[in-house]
């Protein structure tokens, strides 16, 4: 491709037909209203509440230090007593996720998203 042309390029991700782009991922992720876990107030999404490892996950996950983190991250609320862990999402590389975010609490809840792009459809 000649990048220094000026004009429209060629658009390899697609990005003008999303209804077209196989979905590789669905998570249904709810936030549920906070629980008594391990004597501690704590909300969850999908029953887990992130407890924060000794050493930060992108290190862990750089340097494979095992034990960290867990690539475990349940698809849809579990039916399961809440826990706390360090799960994380185990996308599929390059795939195209959909991420539904449900909201059980009477407050509202803010994510933050860390990834390559995110487009917000609703």
């Amino acid at each position: 491709w000649n990048t220094s042309a000026s004009g429209a390029r060629p658009n390899p991700q697609g990005s003008f037909r999303y209804g077209q782009i196989p979905v590789t991922d669905v998570y249904r992720i709810e936030n549920e209203p906070a629980q008594m876990i391990k004597g501690k107030m704590r909300t969850t999404l999908n029953g887990i509440s992130y407890f924060i490892p000794s050493t930060p996950l992108k290190l862990a996950d750089q340097f494979n230090v095992p034990g960290i983190f867990k690539l475990d991250f349940p698809n849809e609320p579990m039916n399961r007593p809440p826990k706390m862990d360090t799960s994380v999402i185990n996308a599929t590389y390059k795939g195209f996720v959909e991420i539904i975010f449900q909201n059980a609490a009477t407050t509202v809840q803010s994510y933050h998203l860390d990834g390559y792009a995110f487009f917000v459809v609703g």
